[in-house]
This record gives C-alpha cells, sequence and structure tokens, in this order.
C-alpha cells in the first residue's frame, strides 16, 4: 500500500492485546467488589485457603498481563491471562458461592475476553473454563448430583456462557471484518488521496512550464486555476476580473484596431456553448500589441456533467510579424520582377525569330518566361488576401471542358490519360476566370501526382444547394497528416519533396482562397498509394 508522507497507513493491532485494559479491569472490579462484600458480611472466608490464592492468582493475572512483553512471545500467548481469571473464578465462587451464590457470573468477563479476543480454539478453552467453574466444587468435594435438579444446577451456567461465547464469537467475527473493511477503504482513499495529490502536483508544474496561458472556469464563469502566462496576458488586456478571457478591455480583432466586445470574447462565448478554435486576438495597448492565438473547451465528467471550461491562449507575436514580413517580401519582389518580364515578353513578339533563325531558341524564352510570369502571379495571388471576384451567372460544365482542353497537352506530356463528365447544364453566379483558375490548379496538381498511364478524371454535377465540381486522380495519394495541412500556403506533401515534384505549395492555397470567395467549400480526401479526389463546391444559382 502506498503510504502518504508524514501519514501512517492504518493496521490492525491483535485485538487480544488491544483490548487487555478493556477486559482485565471489569474483571479485576468485580473481584474487588466481591472482596469489599465479603469483607462486610463474611471476613472468616477470607481465612480459605482456596479464597486466598484466588486473590493471589488475581494480581498475578494483572501484573502479567501489564508487564510481560506479549508481542515477543506472540500475542496468543496472552490467553495464559483469561485462563488464570477462570482459575481464580473457580477457586473465589468455591469458597463464597453459599454467601454470594452469584459471584459465579464473574465467568462471563474471561469467557467473553477468550471469545471474543482469540482464535476460534480459544472458544473451546471458554466453554471448558465454563465447565471447570461449574464442576470444581464437586471434583472436590467427590460427590455428583443424582437427579436432574442437580444436573441443572451444575450444568445451567456453563450452558448459559457457552451462549453467550458464542454469540460473542460471531458479533466478534462480524466486528473484525468491517473493521478489515474500513482498514482497505481507509488505506484505498490515503492511496486515492496521493494520487490524487500527485496528479494536482504534475498538473500544477506543467501548467507552470507551458508558455500558453491557461485559464479554467467553473459553471458560474469564475477563474478556479490559471498560470502564470495567464495571469500575464490578464495584465496586458486590463481585465476587470484578472482573467484575459472575459471583461477584458483591451482584445482587438485580427485587424488590431476592433475592439472585441465583451460578451464576444472568448471564454464568454465558450460558456454560452460558442467553442473556439484556433481564432487569433490582439491584446495590449496601441503602442505594445501582441498576437494570441486562442482556443476554448468544456470540461466534464464522463457522464457529461459540466465541470467547467478552459481557456488557451498561445503568444504568437513572432510567428504572425514573420508570416507578415514574408508576405511583403514576396508581394515587393513579386511587383518587381513582373514589371520587367513583362516588358521582356513583349519585345520578345517583336523578334522575327524564323528570319534569324532562332526560333527554337526564341521559343525556350517565350515557354520559360511565361512560366516565370505564372509563378509571379501565384505568389502575388498568394499574398494579396481575398481575391476580387467580377461573379455572372456561368456554366461551370464549358468552364470545365475549357480547362480540359488547356491542360491536355501537358497530361499527353506525362503519360496521363484526363476525361470529363458534365451530363448537366450546372449554372451558378461565379468569376469563371477564378473558377478556371481553380480548376486548372486542381489539374495541375492532379497531373503531377499521378503515375505513368495514370488517370484523372473531372466530374460537375449538383444537388439542391449547390454545384459540386471534382477531380480525381488514382496517383500517389496523400497521408493523412498532409491531408491537414495541404491547402496551407507553402505547404508541400512529404512525397512531393521525396519524389522530387517540382511546385511551390501555393496552388491549393489558391484555390481555397478563391472557394472560400465563392462562400464555398473545398475537401480532399485520398488514400496514401490510391489516390486523391478534390471536392468543390460553391451555391447555386437561386
Amino acid at each position: 500500500m502506498t503510504q502518504l508522507p508524514g501519514l501512517p497507513v492504518p493496521t490492525v493491532r491483535p485485538p487480544s492485546i488491544r483490548e487487555f485494559p478493556l477486559t482485565q479491569v471489569p474483571f479485576l472490579a468485580g473481584v474487588a467488589v466481591l472482596l469489599g462484600f465479603v469483607l462486610a458480611g463474611a471476613p472468616e472466608a477470607l481465612l480459605e485457603t482456596g479464597f486466598q490464592v484466588g486473590l493471589g492468582l488475581v494480581v498475578i493475572a494483572t501484573l502479567a498481563g501489564l508487564l510481560v512483553p506479549w508481542p515477543w512471545f506472540g500475542h496468543q500467548w496472552l490467553v495464559i491471562v483469561p485462563l488464570l481469571d477462570v482459575v481464580v473464578v473457580a477457586l473465589l465462587r468455591d469458597g463464597v458461592r453459599e454467601i454470594f451464590p452469584a459471584v459465579g457470573m464473574l465467568i462471563v468477563l474471561p469467557v467473553l475476553w477468550l471469545a471474543y479476543g482469540f482464535a476460534w480454539w480459544a472458544l473451546g478453552l471458554a466453554l471448558v473454563g465454563a465447565v471447570f467453574v461449574s464442576g470444581f466444587p464437586l471434583v472436590l468435594a467427590g460427590r455428583w448430583p443424582t437427579d436432574a435438579v442437580g444436573w441443572g444446577s451444575v450444568l445451567l451456567l456453563p450452558t448459559i456462557t457457552a451462549f453467550i461465547a458464542i454469540t460473542a464469537r460471531i458479533a466478534a467475527n462480524a466486528l473484525r471484518a468491517q473493521q478489515r473493511e474500513l482498514v482497505a477503504v481507509s488505506g484505498a482513499l490515503r492511496t486515492a488521496l496521493l494520487e490524487a495529490t500527485d496528479r494536482q502536483a504534475t498538473f500544477e508544474a506543467v501548467m507552470e512550464t507551458v508558455d500558453a496561458g491557461i485559464e479554467l472556469y467553473n459553471p458560474q464563469g469564475e477563474v478556479i486555476l490559471s498560470n502564470a502566462a495567464a495571469r500575464a496576458l490578464a495584465v496586458r488586456t486590463d481585465s476587470a476580473t484578472g482573467s484575459y478571457g472575459r471583461d477584458a478591455s483591451l482584445v482587438f480583432d485580427e485587424d488590431r484596431t476592433t475592439l472585441v466586445a465583451l460578451d464576444d470574447q472568448i471564454a464568454a462565448r465558450a460558456m454560452r456553448g460558442d467553442l473556439v478554435a484556433g481564432r487569433v486576438y490582439w491584446v495590449g495597448g496601441d503602442d505594445d500589441q501582441s498576437a494570441i492565438i486562442a482556443s476554448s473547451g468544456v470540461v466534464e465528467r464522463e457522464s457529461g456533467y459540466p465541470l467547467g471550461t478552459v481557456v488557451v491562449a498561445t503568444d504568437v507575436t513572432p510567428l504572425v510579424e514573420a508570416i507578415a514580413v514574408r508576405d511583403d517580401f514576396l508581394a515587393t519582389v513579386s511587383h518587381e520582377l513582373r514589371t520587367p518580364l513583362t516588358s521582356i515578353i513583349g519585345y520578345l513578339g517583336l523578334i522575327d525569330a524564323e528570319e534569324l533563325g532562332i526560333t527554337m531558341e526564341v521559343s525556350v524564352i517565350e515557354r520559360n518566361a511565361e512560366r516565370l510570369l505564372s509563378v509571379i502571379a501565384q505568389l502575388l495571388s498568394a499574398t494579396d488576401g481575398q481575391p476580387l471576384l467580377h461573379r455572372v451567372d456561368s456554366d461551370l460544365g464549358r468552364i470545365l471542358r475549357s480547362s480540359l482542353d488547356t491542360a491536355r497537352p501537358r497530361a499527353q506530356s506525362a503519360g496521363v490519360t484526363i476525361s470529363a463528365r458534365d451530363e448537366a447544364v450546372v449554372l451558378a453566379r461565379v468569376d469563371p476566370v477564378a473558377i478556371e483558375h481553380v480548376i486548372d490548379n486542381l489539374l495541375t496538381n492532379a497531373i503531377k501526382f499521378s503515375r505513368p498511364q495514370g488517370s484523372v478524371t473531372l466530374s460537375v454535377d449538383h444537388d439542391d444547394t449547390a454545384a459540386v465540381l471534382r477531380v480525381s486522380d488514382d496517383g500517389i495519394g496523400l497521408s493523412a497528416e498532409d491531408q491537414r495541412q495541404v491547402f496551407d500556403r507553402f505547404f508541400r506533401a512529404r512525397s512531393s519533396t521525396e519524389l522530387a515534384i517540382p511546385g511551390m505549395g501555393l496552388g491549393l492555397a489558391i484555390v481555397r482562397a478563391v472557394v472560400h470567395a465563392h462562400q464555398g467549400t473545398v475537401e480532399v480526401s485520398s488514400v496514401l498509394g490510391e489516390g486523391t479526389t478534390f471536392t468543390v463546391r460553391i451555391p447555386l444559382v437561386s
């Protein structure tokens, strides 16, 4: 059993040792009362040798019980004391039974001790002792009863004593069983307390070690637990209640200027059941703002009973600033590259390559310049944020066929077969150029990740509310980890780097941005080694 520091593990001492004062002292008191009555009413009994021996034995038994180190010998040897008491009762009773017939009742005390304080074998000694006390005068006199009345006077006391002893033994067993159960429960509770204390210490150590600010609210909205990072955030947000998750006056939206209303702050929303995941806020004054990414969750028992709400916020200021610097750099470089590159492509059109005999060279220059211009366009799209759309009612099937015609030469050179299924006219209010760009990116991706002699299938369909575009391939597929990040800017799947597949990791990020700008959704479904399907849903024309 695990023991708490400073708290002893509960144990059960042998009952015969523990209860010696409770059993011998009453017996000694009974003998003293008898002695008092003898002195008052029959002092001549003190001259009886048996009575004197009995008084001497009771003193010896009591001193032995007090002075002998019974644990050294084993507690079962303490049975000598109640057996001596039985002999004492027999001697005292023989001396005064005619004067004080109730003296035989003293036998009950050592018999109870034998029945309660020792093992089952002591119960037999108790019964023998009761018979001994009752029969001792007959043995001394050498006379035995000759009728039922005589035998009844002899056997009635040991019989009643036997019933008392058996009842005491049964009660003792029940009490000991309860005691063992209580000791076991007490030990289990102490172990549970130790484990809970260890978990609490571990939890608090983890809480104070992590950089994230963690706050735990009870169902009444009060902070019951927070770490140092959370308390520091509460100071920065100028919170009226000492918690950054609610009642904070310096919490701003992603634009860094719009104050977040008190009832829209993360803890207030979470306690209404509106959980937040990965929401970016800015906290602090105008001259010293920090970006945090915050999430919330519900703490509940296995039964579903709510225990509170947890809010976690991590300072991501360096990351946000690094992304901003990267985007500014890409935008600046892209603009600086696009201007001279556009001029180069324009002047290439003025060259009469055939007359100069440099047709192949000019073709290579044009092809690579166009490719570089496409890369620059993707970089600009990735840094422009929300794309601007010019929506018109469009047939998505026609857009799909146009994209298919554009991609077919690339597919043929890669040894990939592409086909389309557009059985129905699907009208949606979209920007046709942007949607064609979406399909082109998905097709390019599918072709690059297909195996030689592989196939790519496009389809357009609709349900009651949305147009559905699908691009499927039977290529190398994506792992579950890659699928979670496939739409992130500049993310490249592990397989693309291992197989040296060219790309910058921007195409699918642009797809998601354009689809979201159309209030649509894009999803990926893939099995590693078997293929991938991208599904785009865009609202239909109402």
